[in-house]
C-alpha cells in the first residue's frame, strides 16, 4: 500500500511570491512556517498539507501550461464564503464542464476546485 504524502511542490515566477504569499496567509488563512531557503515560501493547511512555494522564474510554467499541471481540492465548510474570499482577491475562475464546484487559478497558475468538507465526489 502506498499513501500521499503531506508535502507538494510548486514552482511559480518570483514576482507573483508577494501575491502567493497573500493568497496562501490571507486568503486561504493557512499557516506560514519558516522556510530553510531564501526562495521557498512554505504554507500548513489545516490537517498538515503543506505546499512548497519556490519563486524561480526559470522552473516556472508558461502561463499557457497552467492548466495541464495537477488540480487539487480544497474542503470547506463553507463554499460559498470562500468563493467570494477568493473572487474578492482576484482568482481566475477556470471553465471546467464539472459546474457542481468552483474552479480557479491561484497566484502562479495552480488550478484548485472548492468542495465541501462533507461532499462526495
Amino acid at each position: 500500500m502506498v499513501a500521499i504524502g503531506n508535502h507538494m511542490k510548486m514552482q511559480l515566477p518570483d514576482h507573483l511570491r508577494p501575491q502567493a504569499r497573500i493568497f496562501y496567509g490571507e486568503v486561504l488563512g493557512c499557516r506560514a512556517l519558516d522556510s530553510p531557503l531564501a526562495d521557498l515560501d512554505l504554507f500548513e493547511f489545516e490537517g498538515g498539507f503543506v505546499p512548497g512555494i519556490f519563486g524561480d522564474d526559470a522552473l516556472a510554467l508558461a502561463e499557457d501550461d497552467y492548466l495541464r499541471g495537477a488540480w487539487l481540492e480544497l474542503k470547506t465548510e463553507d463554499p460559498d464564503a470562500l468563493k467570494r474570499r477568493l473572487l474578492e482577491f482576484g482568482v481566475a475562475e477556470v471553465d471546467y464542464a464539472d459546474t457542481s464546484r468552483f474552479y480557479f487559478q491561484a497566484p502562479g497558475g495552480q488550478v484548485f476546485r472548492i468542495a465541501p468538507l462533507d461532499g462526495g465526489l
